[in-house]
């Protein structure tokens, strides 16, 4: 797996040669590679927020009693 440097090195010396197509998709294709791996890895952390006051909600709910005046 490429660090971020060496991307960022691959794509500039495609430029350097030349070769401005082949350098414009490389960084096009690592742009979508991180804002992909960017939206799962801060996807995860607000499904565990969101469960947490889940959690944090119907215990409250629970203490107050209307959860058990319901059942």
């Amino acid at each position: 797996m490429k660090s971020d440097r060496d991307i960022a090195n691959d794509i500039l010396a495609r430029a350097i040669d030349g070769n401005i197509d082949a350098a414009n998709s490389a960084l096009s294709s690592a742009l979508d590679n991180k804002h992909e791996s960017f939206f799962r890895v801060h996807s995860a952390k607000y499904l565990v927020l969101v469960f947490c006051l889940v959690v944090l909600c119907l215990g409250i709910d629970a203490m107050d009693g209307h959860i058990i005046d319901h059942l």
